[in-house]
């Protein structure tokens, strides 16, 4: 007859690991999931983040004309749409 073991107590706070999907459940190691490699923050990509936003808030300090053709394209999008 196997005995049960109570599970352990853990912190919650401290359980997600600073956002980082555990990839052991019931003590043994499984691989991730797909929506768990998504959204776990060490599969982010913000290495160049904050710098392309210091450089954005630069820009626009400077007075640099934006030349981002979303504006053309939904004026363009609007007109198709009236119709």
């Amino acid at each position: 007859m196997a005995s049960k073991k109570a599970p352990a107590r853990t912190d919650p706070l401290k359980d997600a690991g600073g956002g980082k999907t555990k990839t052991e459940q019931g003590g043994e190691s499984a691989p991730r999931l797909p929506h768990e490699r998504d959204e776990s923050s060490d599969s982010q990509q913000n290495q160049d983040g904050s710098e392309i936003g210091r450089k954005a808030m630069e820009d626009v300090e400077r007075g640099v004309v934006d030349t981002d053709r979303g504006p053309e394209a939904d004026r363009v999008y609007n007109e198709k749409v009236r119709r």
